[in-house]
């Protein structure tokens, strides 16, 4: 969708000349469950200026970044060349769906992006024995941004992701966030 794309550069554009954030709370926790796990490549979807992508990156990770935005990757791009990193990046617009002839990662990431479909088909993405991480927000979180029609229900992301088996879950503070396995039968 043009409109989602220009919509997000213009986002991006002006928020490149900020500090990136650091990698969410949640992420960490998740990484620290699955530290001395095999397997070595990561995905982050909708990864915008990819301050997980990043850390992932610095980890040690062979680490795929996809995102609508070119300008968040263009600055992706940047903030991993200037730290000796390196992020392979994609315009991809989920919204349209998974790309065709598409690879199975490790991990896979998905931070503040909320389409159902995509959570119901995120086990393709994920290797047998591999994992997803997803955070994003819920409906009981303070203010407006996002709008509810970009948030989970309370419990929502708690009752698991098909195909895939529940590690690490927490909600709180308007958030919700998982960390799930992807059985070896495949």
């Amino acid at each position: 969708m043009a409109d989602e794309r220009e919509r997000w550069d213009a986002r991006h554009t002006a928020a490149v000349a900020s500090p990136l954030a650091a990698p969410d709370g949640f992420f960490l926790d998740a990484l620290a469950v699955l530290e001395g796990s095999p397997g070595t490549s990561a995905l982050d979807l909708a990864s915008g200026r990819g301050r997980h992508a990043l850390e992932l990156a610095r980890r040690g990770h062979a680490t795929e970044a996809w995102d609508v935005s070119p300008v968040a990757l263009g600055a992706l791009s940047q903030a991993a060349a200037a730290r000796e990193l390196r992020v392979v990046t994609r315009a991809v617009d989920l919204c349209d769906g998974l790309p065709e002839g598409i690879v199975a990662f490790d991990l896979v990431v998905v931070f503040d992006f909320l389409d159902r479909g995509l959570l119901a088909r995120l086990w393709r993405l994920v290797r047998p024995g591999g994992h997803a991480l997803v955070s994003t927000f819920t409906t009981d979180r303070g203010g407006e941004h996002p709008s509810a029609r970009w948030c989970l229900e309370p419990g929502e992301l708690a009752a698991g992701l098909p195909g895939l088996e529940s590690v690490l879950h927490r909600e709180r503070d308007g958030r919700a966030g998982l960390l799930a396995r992807r059985g070896e039968a495949g």
